[in-house]
């Protein structure tokens, strides 16, 4: 990158009021890093402790996902890659991420963006409950299945995403966000 590359770069983070953003290759030890670090950056931005943990929830989630869902770049082994992002809004904070998919996840990662999209503040608790009730139920997830819905739960408005087919085919780029 040259330095007016960089520069345009540093000022379209200033203007989009980006108070953290890391891209590039995640596994459990770098989350756990830049965990810490966010918390000092919403501790600086003056988040609330209501705010600020329910920030760095739904960025956790979000960096949990890339690290157990992210399709690996050809002949990588270390981790996965994606861009998270936290932003100040007027509404609050937006915490964004970006992944690279396989192209036979989309229907399925689409179809429970899209159900979980719908639903209002009680019907994602009331989900939520369900999922621990029949926790480890779901053989595509890593997890309880409950990341989507502690994210939904914690947003004042319903989670956004697009889904970008790649041109060669193979992998889609997931984007989420959520205004906490």
């Amino acid at each position: 990158m040259l330095p007016d590359q960089f520069n345009r770069f540093v000022s379209s983070a200033l203007a989009h009021n980006i108070v953290f953003f890391h891209s590039g290759h995640l596994d459990q030890e770098t989350v756990a890093s830049i965990g810490s670090m966010l918390r000092r950056r919403l501790q600086d931005e003056g988040a609330s402790s209501v705010q600020s943990r329910k920030v760095f929830t739904t960025f956790m989630e979000m960096a949990q996902n890339i690290v157990h869902y992210a399709v690996p770049d050809e002949g990588e082994t270390e981790g996965k890659l994606g861009a998270l992002s936290v932003a100040r809004e007027d509404q609050g904070f937006a915490v964004m991420c970006g992944n690279y998919l396989a192209t036979e996840q989309v229907s399925r990662v689409r179809h429970r963006l899209e159900a979980v999209k719908v639903m209002g503040p009680d019907r994602v608790r009331d989900a939520y409950r369900r999922q621990l009730a029949f926790e480890g139920t779901d053989p595509d997830s890593k997890g309880a299945g409950l990341g989507l819905l502690t994210m939904a739960a914690s947003a004042r408005s319903p989670i956004e995403f697009a889904l970008e087919p790649l041109p060669e085919g193979e992998r889609t780029f997931l984007f989420l966000k959520a205004i906490i």
